[in-house]
Order: structure tokens, then C-alpha cells, then sequence
């Protein structure tokens, strides 16, 4: 019998999709084939100075998902990130992390997206930190040469391209937000309505069987 399949539409520095992350992580050790995908929704004119007033909003949704999912967002965090008179809202260096893992199998790209939510979240780094990107890509075993390929125009556009596909696919199943979770049936797509499962991951066969 053929393994179910699921796509994962997320992005590293998206609350919502940190909400959601022990529901990837039990969805990469359950029995199904996964396709994930980076939706680089911070960029350009979609990046926000969170002094704006960003913040604000930030700190209420977070403490929705806190309370939803048990997901730690620490004081640093606040701190220096949230609280930040200079932080912006920016995915584009882990984007390109998660498009250099790409190749590599959904463990290699979800290991570098959990590497870099523990950095923001627990440790208050700077989404804009270029360098702290760097090194948890070394971490992960990828060579001084290949990590500092982020920022180079080549890694920009392969980010772009896996998010234009994250973006075909939610406008064809009406996802109008990441955390997205879609199911392939044959030549079909149907979006998974995944929120059973924040606090509560024994519903996860459920949520693969919908």
C-alpha cells in the first residue's frame, strides 16, 4: 500500500508555523511521504519593522499560541527581537538556509528550521543576523563554502522559486496562511485542517487519515 502524502507549507519565522512545530517533527517520524516547502513570506515590502507597531501584535499572537501549542517564547526573545527598536520582520536568510538544505531530504531542512526557531525563540537572535544563519548551517555539517553562498543572488532565487510553488499550491487549495498542511489524493489536492493536533499530537493519525 502506498504511503499517505503530505505537503508542508511553512515558513521558519512565522509564529504560527513555530506553533505548529512539533506537529512537522511527528509528521517527519510518522509513516507518510512529505514534501516541505519555505513560503519566504518576509521580504521586500513584506518586511516589518517591528517598532511600527508590528510588535505589538506579534507579542499578542504569540501569547495565543503559547497558550494553544505549549511552545516556549522566551524574555530574549521579547527582549530582543520583539521589543527591538531596529529588529525587522525578515525570512530571506532562512529561506535561503531551508532552499540549500532543500536537496538534501525534509530531516536535513526541518533540522536547519529547528536550529534557527531555537536561535530566534529561545536565544533572541536577530532574524537579520546573516552570520548566525551561517553558522547554524555549519552546524548542521554544511561546508564553510556552501553556507556562505547565503545572501549570493543564486541561493535568492532558488528561495523565490520554492516559495512561488508554496504559493501555487495554497491559492489552489484556498490557504490564505502558513502553517499550510495538504494532503495528495491521486490528482487531487485537499487542505488538512491541522489545529486538532496543537497540544495534542495523538491526534495525528487522524490528521493523516482525513
Amino acid at each position: 500500500m502506498n504511503k499517505p502524502k503530505l505537503i508542508i507549507i511553512y515558513d521558519t519565522y512565522c509564529g504560527w508555523c513555530y506553533g505548529a512545530a512539533p506537529i512537522f517533527d511527528a509528521l517527519v517520524d510518522a509513516d507518510v511521504e512529505l514534501e516541505v516547502l519555505h513560503r519566504h513570506l518576509f521580504q521586500g515590502m513584506h518586511s516589518y519593522k517591528l517598532a511600527d507597531g508590528k510588535g505589538e501584535l506579534i507579542l499578542k499572537a504569540d501569547a495565543t499560541i503559547a497558550s494553544l501549542t505549549g511552545q516556549v517564547f522566551s524574555q530574549k526573545y521579547i527582549d530582543n527581537v520583539v521589543l527591538s527598536k531596529h529588529e525587522v520582520l525578515f525570512s530571506s536568510y532562512s529561506a535561503q538556509a531551508a532552499a540549500l538544505m532543500h536537496g538534501r531530504g525534509v530531516e536535513a531542512e526541518f533540522a536547519i528550521r529547528r536550529r534557527l526557531e531555537s536561535a530566534r525563540y529561545i536565544d533572541g537572535v536577530s532574524a537579520m543576523d546573516r552570520g548566525a544563519v551561517v553558522e547554524a548551517l555549519k552546524k548542521e555539517g554544511v561546508t564553510s563554502l556552501q553556507a556562505e553562498r547565503i545572501g549570493t543572488p543564486e541561493l535568492v532565487k532558488r528561495a523565490d522559486e520554492i516559495a512561488s510553488r508554496a504559493l501555487y499550491l495554497m491559492r489552489l487549495v484556498g490557504s490564505k496562511g502558513v502553517p499550510t498542511l495538504i494532503k495528495v489524493k491521486g490528482n487531487s489536492l485537499e487542505l488538512l485542517d491541522h489545529t486538532s493536533c496543537y497540544g495534542n499530537l495523538g491526534n495525528i493519525a487522524a490528521l493523516i487519515n482525513q
